[in-house]
């Protein structure tokens, strides 16, 4: 794919293009608090000059920049309220790498795509990446300034905690953890039937759900219990060492991957303190079962 050749043209609501040299990219501070702040990401210079000036008259504070790299330090540092990113900035669709990066930092922001082609591949790539929506350029002006005040009107969605996503998911967890752990280069060695990969899966659900709904309270003795045993038990199933520790990795890897997918969607989730409980309740299960582990004969 490819950049169009077309330039965006002035009628009253389209872009004009000119040809002065791009503008430094700006703070992205809020002036009184109040304007809601949009990250541009387009490399074609003529687009940073015309349409940030004009998002910026409809109330917008408008940050600038040309490059992913850019976008990624932004992104990392300041708080956005709307991204619209290009499809295709350097390479064939970075744009959507824009996007992931800044659904994982700041899953509240409202994500937007600016694209030459506004073929069908593109609309289902963009519903796959949770976008708000997608602008064919050259962009109407009204119509895109109005889409994405509409989306910051909408109420907020009502986050769900992570032990809500859990019980109801978790035959389907279970099994993208399968999924990871059979691919994995270390515990594909194991020679385990997929039920014994995962049967201790819903035990340490369980623990994590009930530390989750109440308020991060420690584990009791039962979970601890459960996890000596495990640990136990995985070295009579001929795990080293590496094995047992890189199990709990796994766990944990595979429930962040599955942010922002369908199963864990971001901006629905709480994150902050359910996701540092889960990976305190791994680490925790990790330590006792391999001190059983060591200690076994």
């Amino acid at each position: 794919m490819h950049k169009s050749d077309e330039s965006p043209h002035h009628n009253g609501k389209r872009a004009r293009l000119s040809k002065r040299a791009p503008p430094k990219p700006t703070s992205g501070a809020r002036e009184g608090g109040e304007r809601p702040r949009l990250l541009f990401v387009d490399d074609e210079e003529n687009i940073r000059l015309t349409l940030p000036v004009l998002l910026e008259q409809h109330g917008f504070d408008v940050t600038s920049v040309a490059a992913v790299a850019d976008a990624l330090a932004q992104i990392s540092t300041v708080s956005f309220d709307v991204l619209l990113a290009d499809l295709n900035i350097h390479r064939e669709g970075d744009g959507f790498l824009v996007i992931a990066a800044m659904r994982r930092a700041q899953p509240r922001c409202k994500n937007f795509i600016l694209t030459g082609y506004p073929g069908l591949e593109n609309a289902v790539r963009a519903i796959q990446n949770h976008l708000d929506d997608y602008f064919t350029k050259p962009a109407d002006l009204e119509d895109l300034v109005a889409k994405i005040k509409a989306r910051l009107a909408a109420p907020a969605a009502k986050p769900v905690r992570l032990a809500a996503v859990f019980m109801e998911n978790e035959r389907e967890i279970a099994g993208k953890i399968l999924e990871a752990i059979k691919r994995d280069a270390v515990l594909r060695k194991a020679r385990l039937d997929d039920r014994k990969r995962v049967d201790h899966l819903p035990l340490i659900f369980q623990a994590v759900i009930a530390r989750l709904m109440h308020e991060g309270r420690p584990l009791i003795p039962h979970d601890l219990q459960f996890a000596a045993r495990h640990g136990r038990r995985r070295k009579k199933d001929g795990y080293t060492a590496a094995m047992l520790v890189r199990e709990f990795q796994v766990i944990g890897e595979t429930v962040y991957d599955l942010l922002g997918g369908d199963l864990l969607p971001l901006g629905v989730v709480e994150l902050t303190s359910d996701l540092k409980l889960l990976i305190q309740s791994l680490n925790i299960f990790t330590l006792v079962s391999f001190e059983a582990y060591a200690r076994a004969k």
